[in-house]
């Protein structure tokens, strides 16, 4: 007796054609869905490995947005706290830069400068040095990508522009605005590659680093830093805990000096007092309430000084040029009232005897102050003041300080006036011996003195609101006393943390960016679920098919005993073991599947992927789960094809008819009439079920599609009515439209399939013939439904993701996604100027032309929160905007929290809402919004500035803009959040095309080659993210025309099932008569009408679906269906060459045979 196993391995080796077709199906499953998840897997492996390549040893950063001493390394390391946890520190600098080689004259804007030197090198491991890496003052090494992009080698002479930093804000009356760059001449000594530290970056970064190493006491030389760095770089012990930014956050709260704070606390003796200073030359509001903190702790008097520069002393016709005036508690300089508050009154002035005399005032006279104030946006103004002189006092005392003026170069340590360099106007006709005299023997000491408050509200500025703070201690404390208690209270009372420095664990973070903004595996899985549906599907059908193949041989199992049950599990078996040799080969091709994808993202998708440096990662969880994943469905799809064993009886098994009674009864009812055939004529009554019992049955089976239909096409018209209307979003609207209508069509088919047919066929020729083939199809309408279904859901989604593709949008329109500007232009260095103003445009080398008008936004360097960055954004990229841009109402929106009418018509407006504390309103693109960001509008995104943490919350979103790199907010609250953000950096420039050219090269070729401009198309811009997008659905329309390809060779597998089905009756046609020509149109009509009805119900709710790409066009034509229209035509071509292969099936079964099975 033969065992079932032996019987399980004789089935599966005796049926191998059909098997073997199961196998690969389930494998084609397997490959695809693993594959996809390796991809994903892969994309993340790569990223991570470049973000620990890229470290090096680096486990934490200690950065600054200014400059601190050097010797805090060494102070770090000298604390206890340090050894036990980490191994070692390097200071250096890191900042920005342009490089351009000499020779060629080719340039690399924003490449990464570090000034490094022995101490680097050896931090990393590297003990070559002073070796290869040895620098004197003129070498420089730099990374293969700058060499590739500069082409620069070994001995070539490069430039490197650098900002030069300055302490003094440049958007202050004192700030070096015509300065603000240093250029520096290098000798390349080496090219280093990866393993060399040539890609070292503490950004993560899916591209190639371009970066240029400096000796670092030259970098500090030339950029006037003496012993200053701006980056520390910690190594964690082997042995140490892996989060170690607790412990180093302290050792920098306890370690950093008031200088690295860029404080001053020095003592006046002559005043007995002390003075804290800025090396800005204003002091912000968080360092003043820091040093009144301290005050009052140490039980001294705190005393506010504002000292500026008056451009004029003026009282009738005298007047004093270039004078300092100082803000200050006037109680301390002379006896004179206090300021009433919001008095409409002079405010008054205290002048020294000299300046008096030199106007011949008095007690009671009015003067006027005339000074220069730096204003938004981005100018010098000269405004005045009234004030009337309250009391005048001799040069002694308070009103002999000279030190109440901070240090301000090129102006408070000049000789003589005439030697003074500020940065603003001075006229020196206007300076008169007397004055030179004055400045010999005074020198800084203030001619006027007003009210503290007075004095802040004429000169405040962002920076903040007082020069000094001047500190009394306790009467009889010794001097040096006093100012050591008061360093320790202040150290006490700041937190480095929160005044510019900041400990960042670049490792931790890197690590956690490399998950990726963009999940590749969850991409592809979906871009690949038609390819496994198909699979799956193939799968089951050559399964059902080769059952229905043995279907004597499960009668004969039947027959002799096998229980229903017993016959499932056999096949289960089989099954089992069709999809475990399935599922292994699908390793195999899950290996190959991804190492294909892995190599077109190196290749033909690098442009879209932004680096070539992705590399096959393989994870067994990965493996496992689409393996498990795959096998499940499989399964289920095969246990779905076993359920009709139950209702078929032993004798219709015999006979080779694996249909149920349920599905013979149906069949028989569909069963076309033919007149003058010569068929047998239809079962008598008596063995027919009454007229009522079957109208019974029908109606069942007909009125639940007929009803969904109808639904499902009244919900597509409601839809397209409502977006032609502007109720919803026209794209999202008429994109459901157009599902709605497929499922309606796909109902209508399913009613008109089941419908009872009464009419008979009759006449000759081909026609009549046809029609047999075509209402053969409502013999099985489920079936038929299926195939026509997953034929037009694939061709359907083929066509209408191809409206998604994003084409060049109207340069002069101000709501396409360019604004109507033709250029963006970034600088390296910040343009203090507005660049709009005659001033600006000199700066920038551009005509004063009225045809150009130039939008500037200040800019935080941050994260590309773009698809063109693999990396999850952490800190993104943040875009000052002014007023005058968010009254403009430029770009188009996809949608916003607007609730008045104004905001409606320009959601820009809502940057300037109050949306609560620490909460700041931003404008988003998108796309960037919703697939890097993963937010919704109203929802908040978190980063941390200054200390505390502050909430970015989308009030608006942009449709498809050159935004997509960073996140927009107003001007306003730019300047709160980030005040140390000087200048504009950012520009769109509106103009005609040919003027646009002259000015993009006149910007990276002429002056503004000076500030590390780049000019480039907004078309361009936009056009790289469209690349990326565009680069997506090609692939998932790739993929999806693979799966339409698999899901055609399933229809012919559904055809030849049918083809095997009506052997009997086929054969009966060739017996009364009908010729080979009759059997091959009856099979090709079939085929043609489900493959066609597939197709034309796709393609026509695809055409619905993309009406809104239509009209967007202007009705000049669809979008671009060239490699769609080539896939549904491939489509085609298999689908017939499915029917052929079942026609010769059909024609090849014997006559006989057929016959003698009735």
């Amino acid at each position: 007796m033969m065992r079932p196993r032996d019987l399980l391995r004789s089935s599966i080796s005796y049926y191998w054609r059909t098997n073997v077709a199961v196998v690969l199906g389930v494998a084609t499953a397997v490959a695809v869905l693993a594959g996809a998840l390796l991809v994903g897997d892969s994309v993340r492996g790569s990223l991570r490995d470049l973000v620990l390549q890229r470290l090096g040893r680096t486990d934490h950063a200690i950065l600054s947005s200014g400059f601190f001493r050097e010797a805090l390394a060494d102070d770090l390391r000298a604390d206890e706290a340090f050894g036990p946890s980490f191994a070692s520190i390097s200071p250096l600098i890191v900042v920005q830069g342009g490089v351009s080689e000499q020779a060629s004259g080719r340039r690399a804007s924003r490449v990464v400068v570090y000034g490094v030197d022995e101490r680097f090198w050896r931090f990393h491991g590297l003990p070559g040095a002073p070796g290869p890496f040895g620098l004197d003052g003129r070498d420089a090494l730099i990374s293969r990508a700058l060499a590739s992009e500069i082409g620069a080698a070994a001995d070539a002479t490069v430039l490197v522009r650098l900002e030069r930093p300055s302490a003094i804000p440049i958007e202050s009356l004192h700030g070096r605005r015509e300065d603000v760059g240093r250029s520096l001449r290098l000798t390349v000594r080496g090219v280093l590659g990866p393993e060399s530290l040539g890609e070292f970056s503490l950004q993560p970064q899916q591209g190639e680093v371009r970066a240029i190493f400096v000796p670092l006491r030259r970098l500090q030389q030339d950029l006037d830093l003496a012993g200053r760095v701006n980056t520390l770089l910690v190594a964690d012990l082997a042995s140490a805990d892996l989060i170690k930014s607790a412990p180093l956050s302290d050792l920098v709260r306890r370690r950093a000096a008031l200088e690295d704070l860029e404080l001053t606390l020095r003592p006046i003796e002559s005043r007995h007092e002390l003075a804290l200073e800025s090396a800005a030359g204003v002091m912000d509001d968080k360092r003043a309430a820091a040093a009144e903190k301290a005050a009052e702790v140490s039980a001294m008097q705190a005393k506010p000084v504002f000292t500026y520069l008056a451009n004029t002393l003026r009282s009738g016709d005298r007047q004093v040029p270039y004078s300092l005036v100082t803000a200050t508690d006037l109680g301390s300089i002379a006896s004179v009232p206090a300021v009433v508050a919001g008095s409409s009154a002079r405010p008054p002035i205290v002048l020294n005897d000299w300046t008096a005399r030199d106007l011949r005032v008095g007690p009671g006279d009015p003067l006027t102050l005339e000074y220069f104030v730096w204003e938004e946006p981005g100018r010098l103004s000269s405004r005045t003041a009234d004030f009337r002189i309250a009391a005048v006092v001799p040069i002694a005392g308070a009103a002999a300080d000279r030190d109440f003026a901070p240090v301000y170069p090129g102006l408070t340590d000049a000789d003589t006036i005439g030697d003074w360099d500020p940065p603003f106007p001075l006229d020196l006709r206007r300076v008169r011996p007397m004055d030179e005299d004055y400045w010999k023997q005074y020198r800084t000491t203030p001619k006027a003195f007003i009210p503290l408050e007075v004095g802040q509200a004429l000169w405040r500025t962002r920076y903040g609101d007082r020069t000094s703070v001047r500190l009394v201690p306790a009467s009889g404390q010794p001097l040096g006393e006093a100012r050591e208690q008061y360093a320790i209270q202040l150290r006490t009372a700041i937190d480095p943390l929160a005044m510019g420095l900041m400990v960042s664990d670049v490792r931790e973070s890197g690590l956690a960016a490399s998950r990726g903004a963009t999940d590749f595996g969850e991409y592809f899985t979906y871009f690949s679920f038609f390819l496994v549906l198909s699979s799956l599907l193939l799968a089951a059908l050559f399964f059902r098919l080769g059952i229905e193949q043995r279907a004597r041989e499960v009668g004969l199992l039947r027959a002799v005993g096998f229980a229903t049950p017993g016959v499932r599990r056999l096949f289960m078996a089989e099954a089992l073991v069709l999809v475990a040799i399935g599922s292994a080969l699908g390793v195999a091709g899950a290996l190959g599947y991804a190492s294909g994808m892995m190599l077109g993202l190196r290749t033909w998708w690098a442009g879209a992927v932004g680096t070539t440096l992705l590399t096959l990662h393989t994870s067994w969880f990965s493996l496992a789960a689409g393996v498990a994943g795959a096998f499940v469905a499989a399964l289920v799809c095969v246990w779905w094809t076993l359920r009709g064993l139950a209702g078929t009886s032993e004798r219709s098994l015999l006979a080779g008819n694996l249909a149920s009674s349920r599905q013979s009864a149906a069949s028989s009812q569909q069963s076309p009439s033919y007149v003058g055939s010569g068929l047998p004529p239809a079962p008598s009554a008596a063995a027919r079920p009454s007229r009522s019992v079957e109208h019974a049955k029908a109606g069942s089976r007909t009125v639940v599609p007929l009803l969904s239909g109808i639904g499902f096409g009244l919900l597509g018209a409601g839809l397209a009515t409502s977006a032609a209307f502007g109720v919803l979003d026209r794209t999202a609207a008429f994109f459901g439209a157009g599902t709605s209508l497929l499922v309606g069509c796909l109902c209508s088919i399913a009613f008109t399939l089941r419908r009872p047919t009464r009419r008979p066929l009759a006449g000759r020729g081909f026609w009549p013939v046809a029609r047999i083939g075509l209402r053969n199809a409502a013999a099985r309408p489920g079936r038929s439904v299926l195939a026509i279904g997953v034929i037009a859901s694939a061709s359907f989604i083929l066509i209408s993701v191809s409206a998604f593709r994003r084409d060049a949008p109207s340069t002069t329109d101000p709501h396409s996604g360019v604004g109507g500007y033709a250029l963006i232009v970034e600088t390296l260095l910040p343009v203090a100027r507005h660049p709009d103003l005659a001033e600006g445009r000199e700066s920038l080398g551009l005509s004063n032309t009225a045809e150009m008008k130039i939008e500037p936004f200040r800019l935080l360097p941050g994260d590309d929160a773009s698809c063109l960055n693999l990396y999850e954004p952490t800190r993104p990229r943040i875009l000052g905007a002014s007023r005058r841009f968010t009254e403009s109402g430029r770009f188009a929106f996809a949608g916003s929290l607007a609730s008045t009418d104004a905001e409606r018509g320009n959601p820009w407006l809502l940057l300037d809402r109050d949306v609560g504390v620490d909460v700041v309103p931003v404008v988003a693109d998108l796309n960037s919004m919703t697939y890097v960001l993963h937010r919704k509008i109203g929802e908040d995104f978190a980063m941390e500035v200054g200390g505390r943490l502050v909430r970015l919350r989308f009030v608006a979103a942009l449709d498809d803009s050159i935004f997509q790199s960073e996140l927009v907010m107003s001007d306003a609250n730019f300047l709160k959040l980030f005040p140390d953000q000087e200048g504009y950096r950012f520009m769109l420039v509106e103009a005609p095309s040919a003027l646009a050219a002259q000015a993009a090269e006149a910007l990276e070729q002429g002056s503004g080659s000076d500030i590390g401009a780049d000019a480039v198309s907004t078309s361009a811009r936009l056009a790289e993210f469209h690349r990326v997008e565009n680069t997506y659905l090609s692939t998932f329309q790739m993929l999806g025309g693979l799966g339409l390809l698999v899901g055609t060779i399933g229809l012919a597998a559904v055809l030849l099932r049918n083809v095997l089905e009506r052997r009997r009756e086929l054969a009966l046609l060739g017996a009364v008569g009908y010729r080979r020509g009759h059997i091959v149109t009856i099979v090709l009509a079939e085929n043609v009408l489900l493959l066609g009805l597939g197709l034309a119900v796709g393609v026509l709710c695809a055409v619905v679906a993309i009406a809104p790409a239509f009209v967007a066009r202007g009705g000049s034509g669809l979008p671009a269906l060239g490699g769609s229209g080539a896939m549904l035509v491939a489509v085609l071509a298999a689908g017939l060459l499915s029917s052929v292969i079942a026609t010769k099936a059909a024609l090849h079964t014997p006559l006989l045979d057929s016959l003698r099975a009735e």
